[in-house]
């Protein structure tokens, strides 16, 4: 499998290889992608050597 999409959300200067996005590297991340049925990808918050941090909303949870 190759992604060739490349219409995932990058943040600000220094942006990842887009190239990195496939099976043994990057997990490629959409806005409002659903994960576990639970939670929903809201924003990314940045990203490291290691990692991206992505900012998601708990669906099951009542408070706001």
């Amino acid at each position: 499998m190759t992604f060739e999409r490349f219409d995932f959300y990058f943040a600000g200067p220094g942006l990842e290889d887009p190239h990195q996005y496939r099976p043994g590297g990057y997990h490629p991340v959409h806005l409002g992608d659903i994960y576990d049925n639970r939670y929903r990808v809201i924003n990314k918050l940045g990203f490291g050597t290691y990692s991206t941090v992505w900012l998601a909303r708990d669906l099951q949870s009542t408070s706001q």
